[in-house]
């Protein structure tokens, strides 16, 4: 039996829609949890947590995850410094926390995850991380070939390595080193999820709130329910993942 978990990038403020009422209600519909990544920005810190503080947390049932989503850019450039990269980490954190969300799970957009993060996130509480895309290269900002597709506890110092952090990756599905999001073409999404239904057992689905993926969730949930998946948050996986 696959355990099936679907993570929703949350940055709807700076991209002028948002599907988060309608992603809850299939949710709702067939009992399935979901976890919510709220984005920070260097350029934009407070937009999202502000409207999905005044607008959608009341709507997302308290059996999700509510999670931080960071976006190392800044005056449209990418940030490798480590103290930078750090306390916006922190940044983030801390403007959930004023919502009254403690944030256990993360992702970098783009995904791009360095591994000089990972003592930042893990000091903050930050128990999994749901960046990494199988055979993914994006030149300067992130290079997940090779890495597994399974979930892994990494090394401190190369984030492909099975090493000893705290923090556990949790890959995403990926279909020719690009991650295969909720508003993919069906045909695409549903071949790559009849794939890990053979030879997986974690499904990692991401999804984007500014993308109308509403129809293919609703696909998903039906053909993952009709295999016999299990649906939980990234933080109830990584506290039933062995070491």
């Amino acid at each position: 039996m696959a355990t099936v978990v679907v993570s929703v990038d949350c940055a709807a403020a700076t991209e002028g829609k948002c599907y988060t009422p309608e992603l809850v209600r299939v949710a709702e519909e067939f009992h399935v949890p979901m976890t919510w990544l709220i984005t920070v920005s260097a350029s934009d810190p407070m937009s999202n947590v502000m409207l999905y503080h005044a607008e959608y947390l009341h709507r997302i049932p308290s059996w999700h995850e509510i999670g931080l989503r960071v976006h190392f850019q800044s005056n449209g450039s990418f940030i490798t410094n480590e103290r930078e990269r750090g306390a916006l980490i922190q940044e983030g954190k801390d403007l959930l926390k004023q919502c009254h969300v403690k944030p256990t799970a993360f992702r970098a957009a783009e995904h791009a995850l360095q591994a000089s993060d990972l003592p930042y996130l893990e000091d903050i509480g930050i128990v999994v991380d749901a960046s990494a895309v199988p055979g993914l290269v994006m030149e300067g900002k992130a290079d997940w070939n090779g890495i597994p597709t399974q979930p892994y506890h990494p090394a401190y110092g190369d984030l492909k390595t099975q090493g000893n952090a705290r923090l556990l990756l949790v890959p995403l599905v990926a279909h020719d080193g690009q991650a295969v999001y909720l508003d993919t073409e069906w045909q695409v999404l549903q071949s790559a999820l009849e794939r890990y239904l053979q030879e997986e057992a974690v499904i990692h689905l991401p999804a984007r709130d500014w993308a109308n993926g509403v129809a293919n969730w609703r696909n998903c949930v039906q053909l993952l329910r009709e295999r016999g998946c299990r649906f939980v948050t990234l933080s109830q996986l990584a506290s039933e993942w062995g070491r």
